[in-house]
């Protein structure tokens, strides 16, 4: 992922509970280790996704990072069985769209996009919890679904 800056242990021991909380996910964990933390890998149980995807399990990438007063982040979703990701990121990447972007790509369709956002919270745990409900409430069902 490349985000500059460092972790906060608190900080992961919060998101984890976050992700341990949210009823898609089947399991969490540190990468590359426990030891490390440079980010979390949560996986996702394919038949509580909406619409249906196949039987790979898709996953949640959770990085976050502290470089002085900048907070960075990406939160990144990736479907296996479609090709299909998504993310919220507060990175460097498109200073066009201000510091917090939402991209997608859906291979199936073509269709690929970057647009500006923003969360209504500012700590990192209701900023992840909000965006696990967008994803699941809200993106899945409208970039590749059937709502």
């Amino acid at each position: 992922m490349g985000l500059p800056g460092t972790t906060d242990p608190s900080v992961y021991r919060g998101l984890r509970g976050v992700l341990d909380r949210q009823p898609e996910i089947t399991a969490v964990q540190y990468e590359p280790d426990s030891i490390i933390k440079a980010w979390l890998r949560a996986t996702i149980d394919p038949d509580r996704v909406h619409p249906p995807t196949g039987p790979e399990a898709p996953e949640l990438r959770v990085e976050w990072r502290f470089h002085g007063d900048a907070v960075y982040y990406q939160i990144h979703y990736y479907d296996p069985n479609t090709g299909f990701n998504c993310g919220w990121h507060r990175d460097d990447d498109h200073p066009d769209l201000g510091p917090v972007h939402f991209q997608y790509e859906n291979s199936t369709t073509g269709e690929h996009d970057h647009v500006r956002v923003q969360f209504s919270k500012t700590v990192p745990t209701e900023i992840l919890w909000e965006a696990g409900n967008r994803l699941f409430e809200e993106k899945l069902p409208t970039l590749i679904g059937e709502d």
